[in-house]
């Protein structure tokens, strides 16, 4: 599990798709949007001037403050017997404003963005099958084996980092329960690292290879041996990076197969 957890953070930290590596794309996913739907998400522009071909260039403006130096003096006492001094100075620190251009785009004269620069203030357009930076779910679920049939709650989690647009790394743990209404209850434990997909803006993919322990039903005869697990997801809430989502996963090895089916709720 550690080993999992130590790859898991190591992948997505050397290729997280972040803002920064996806400014690029998010800049060009609003070209052809409509301007009222950018300053939505900004809000107004600060600046705006007519160009010779009839289109409108936008100046977003933000304020910032540096400190240059902070408040400081000294406090010096002299005692006698006879006699006490006191030397005393305090000066304020110097502070200095200053702007700075938050976002940029040119505008037709119908409205459509022809241009635009401002990945770090507006993010990619919403609805846009796109996410970038750390991702993370937890699953609640029923389990069931092939030879276990009666569900009893399960659980899964996943963690990683975007590499694209619609494509991460990740790791993943599953504790898997089931119960054979005569032999007992049967357990899986599989840790998985792969890849998640989105097809589409609500549609997940996952795949990963595994490693899995098992008890058949009575909890005996535990097994270790290679696998891996899949899923699909789709998402039924998504409100910018929170999605509550309904999620099959399936687990299978060289000495089992079993499944969970549930929600999800996750950051992606």
């Amino acid at each position: 599990m550690r080993a999992l957890v130590v790859l898991t953070l190591a992948a997505g930290a050397t290729g997280c798709y972040s803002a920064r590596s996806a400014a690029g794309d998010i800049n060009a996913a609003w070209r052809g949007h409509a301007r009222i739907e950018l300053e939505g998400v900004i809000g107004p522009a600060t600046q705006q001037g007519q160009q010779p071909d009839g289109t409108t260039a936008l100046r977003w403006v933000a304020h910032g403050v540096n400190v240059k130096e902070l408040p400081g003096g000294h406090l010096d006492l002299k005692i006698s017997p006879t006699s006490f001094s006191i030397d005393a100075e305090a000066h304020p620190g110097v502070v200095e404003k200053y702007e700075y251009t938050r976002a940029l785009a040119v505008v037709a004269p119908g409205g459509q963005i022809l241009q635009f620069d401002g990945a770090f203030a507006a993010g990619f357009p919403d609805g846009m099958n796109a996410r970038t930076g750390f991702i993370f779910g937890l699953t609640g679920a029923v389990g069931l084996f092939k030879d276990a049939t009666t569900p009893i709650p399960s659980t899964g989690l996943y963690m990683g980092g975007m590499i694209g647009p619609q494509l991460a790394l990740i790791g993943n743990y599953h504790f898997v329960n089931a119960k054979d209404k005569e032999a007992g209850f049967a357990m899986a434990h599989a840790w998985g690292f792969g890849v998640q997909y989105w097809p589409a803006e609500r549609l997940a993919v996952m795949l990963t290879a595994a490693a899995v322990i098992d008890l058949e039903p009575g909890l005996e005869d535990a097994a270790f041996g290679p696998g891996g697990t899949g899923g699909l997801s789709y998402a039924l809430v998504r409100s910018g990076s929170f999605v509550l989502d309904a999620r099959a996963e399936f687990i299978v090895s060289t000495s089992t197969a079993c499944g969970m089916f549930g929600v999800g709720v996750n950051v992606n």
